[in-house]
């Protein structure tokens, strides 16, 4: 192999490895709110991709209506996301507390049809595409070359989950977090208001689906069903990395994409599709309970 066959098969492969970690940041972002969501409240909720998708409309809409900085959209975005979570736990899963977790689990799926379904009575079945002035800059690297908006995702992202960290270890509300996940009913005999810490938890987690669907909006089109592909990628993440474990999400995010990226740079992009369901198949074979022991907390 030649010297310069060599150096186009190292860029190939730089120019994968980075688009495949811009992706797995979006991937991460989704899967560490349903892991905080199952993890404190003991819920598997299917809802949860119909939250990246309204922060990518929220974001489209803050830039075309109110003529807002693509960045000040994105933060928006993520606060009303959140809202929407908040609001969504509070009517939703809250009355049904104690009901058994297969009717839980179905009001989910309800609420992810409910919420589907009235994002394209409100925003239209046509594909919007937010418009960010980073999607168009490009920075050169060697021989890769990657658009600003994917490091913006990347930066953005590890803020995101480094303030989730901070919160979860640091903060009274993160401690409240842990003894609520670790034993529900002490946490209740020692003074805490586990209402409010289920509200601020599934707040916390759909924000970070709305920042993703904000981040990730630019590289792609949303759509009202944009959901079922968030929401999938979410819980192959979590299969691999283990339910309820945040390094876990972390790290198969990042596999995650990384593999899909290599498997459509190498092989195709029909192929790259078809890789997550071979991680599960793998990982379920010689790890069942994940990378990470799925006994973790999510707040741990």
């Amino acid at each position: 192999m030649s010297k310069k066959a060599g150096d186009m098969d190292l860029g190939v492969l730089g120019q994968q490895l980075v688009n495949g970690v811009a992706n797995g940041m979006g991937y991460v972002l989704i899967a560490v709110g349903l892991t905080l969501v199952f993890g404190v409240l003991r819920i598997v909720n299917f809802a949860h991709g119909t939250f990246f998708m309204l922060g990518g409309y929220f974001a489209y809409y803050a830039i075309s209506l109110l003529g807002v900085h693509y960045l000040l959209a994105v933060l928006i975005s993520a606060v009303l996301t959140g809202m929407v979570g908040v609001a969504a736990n509070q009517f939703f899963f809250r009355p049904l507390r104690k009901e058994h977790e297969f009717i839980i689990l179905l009001s989910s799926l309800g609420l992810g049809i409910l919420l589907t379904n009235g994002g394209e009575l409100v925003f239209g079945a046509d594909p919007k595409y937010i418009a960010s002035g980073f999607s168009d800059e490009v920075l050169s690297l060697g021989s890769v070359t990657v658009t600003q908006q994917r490091v913006l995702i990347f930066v953005l992202a590890t803020a995101a989950l480094a303030f989730v960290y901070w919160f979860i270890k640091r903060t009274r509300y993160g401690k409240m977090m842990q003894a609520t996940a670790q034993h529900p009913e002490g946490a209740v005999l020692t003074g805490i208001n586990t209402n409010f810490v289920h509200a601020y938890t599934f707040g916390l987690a759909s924000l970070l689906a709305g920042l993703s669907g904000a981040l990730v909006g630019p590289t792609a089109m949303m759509f009202p069903t944009v959901g079922d592909w968030a929401v999938l990628k979410g819980f192959i993440v979590v299969v691999i990395g283990g339910l309820g474990s945040i390094p876990g999400a972390c790290i198969g995010g990042l596999l995650l994409g990384v593999v899909e990226a290599l498997g459509g740079g190498y092989v195709s992009q029909g192929f790259a599709e078809a890789i997550g369901y071979l991680l599960i198949v793998l990982v379920l074979i010689w790890r069942p309970q994940g990378l990470f022991d799925i006994s973790r907390s999510a707040a741990k």
